[in-house]
C-alpha cells in the first residue's frame, strides 16, 4: 500500500512537470555541406508560472560545427483580426526582457542552452497566447564558415528568406546559396497564460 502510494505521488509529480516538446528537422537541398539538424524545444512551467525554454540541437555532423545562434521573436499581437489593437508584452527573460531573446548552442554544451522567464507581473496585456517563432539562424563551422539560414522573411535584406540559406566563406562573402525544408516562420512556440 505503501508503495503504492508512493508511484501515485511520483505519477503525479512527473505528469505535472513534464515539458510541451516541440521538434523540428532541418535538412538541406545540398547534403554534403554538413549542416542537416535535428532541434528540439523544450518548455517547463512550474505552478508559480515561471518559465524554463531548453533548447538543443542534434546535428548529423556535430564534429564539424562550432555553434547555433538562434534569435526568437514573438508576434507583436496575438490576433490582427480582433478589436483588440494592444500589444502583447510576453514574459520576460532573463538579461533581456519581454519580446526577443537570443539562444547559443555551442559544442562546448553539447549544442544545448536554457533561458527562464517569468510572466509580467506589472500590466495585464490581455493576451492569452504568446507567439515565438525563430527569426534568425546562424551556423557557425569549426572550420570558420558561417551559415545564414533563411527561417522568417527579412525586411532588412541581411538574412536570406525561407527556405534559402547562404553560406558564408571565411571572408564573409557569399560563397553558395542553396535551400532547405524550412518553410517562413515554421521554427516556432506558443505559451499560453
Amino acid at each position: 500500500m505503501i508503495l503504492l502510494r508512493y508511484l501515485l505521488i511520483s505519477f503525479l509529480f512527473i505528469s505535472c512537470n513534464s515539458p510541451i516538446i516541440y521538434n523540428y528537422s532541418i535538412e538541406t537541398s545540398n547534403p554534403e555541406e554538413n549542416i542537416d539538424t535535428r532541434l528540439s524545444i523544450n518548455i517547463y512551467e512550474d505552478n508559480s508560472n515561471n518559465l524554463e525554454i531548453v533548447i538543443q540541437a542534434f546535428p548529423k555532423k556535430g564534429d564539424l560545427i562550432d555553434s547555433y545562434q538562434i534569435v526568437f521573436d514573438m508576434k507583436f499581437r496575438e490576433s490582427y483580426e480582433g478589436e483588440f489593437n494592444g500589444v502583447c508584452i510576453g514574459p520576460s527573460w532573463n538579461q533581456y526582457g519581454p519580446g526577443e531573446f537570443i539562444m547559443l548552442l555551442d559544442h562546448q554544451s553539447n549544442f544545448k542552452n536554457s533561458i527562464k522567464g517569468k510572466p509580467s507581473q506589472e500590466s495585464d496585456d490581455r493576451c492569452n497566447n504568446y507567439f515565438y517563432y525563430a527569426r534568425f539562424l546562424d551556423i557557425s563551422m569549426k572550420n570558420g564558415e558561417e551559415y545564414l539560414v533563411g527561417v522568417a522573411t527579412d525586411y532588412a535584406g541581411l538574412y536570406p528568406d525561407a527556405p534559402n540559406i547562404q553560406k558564408l566563406d571565411v571572408n564573409n562573402e557569399i560563397e553558395l546559396i542553396f535551400t532547405s525544408n524550412i518553410e517562413r516562420y515554421s521554427i516556432n512556440f506558443e505559451l499560453s497564460k
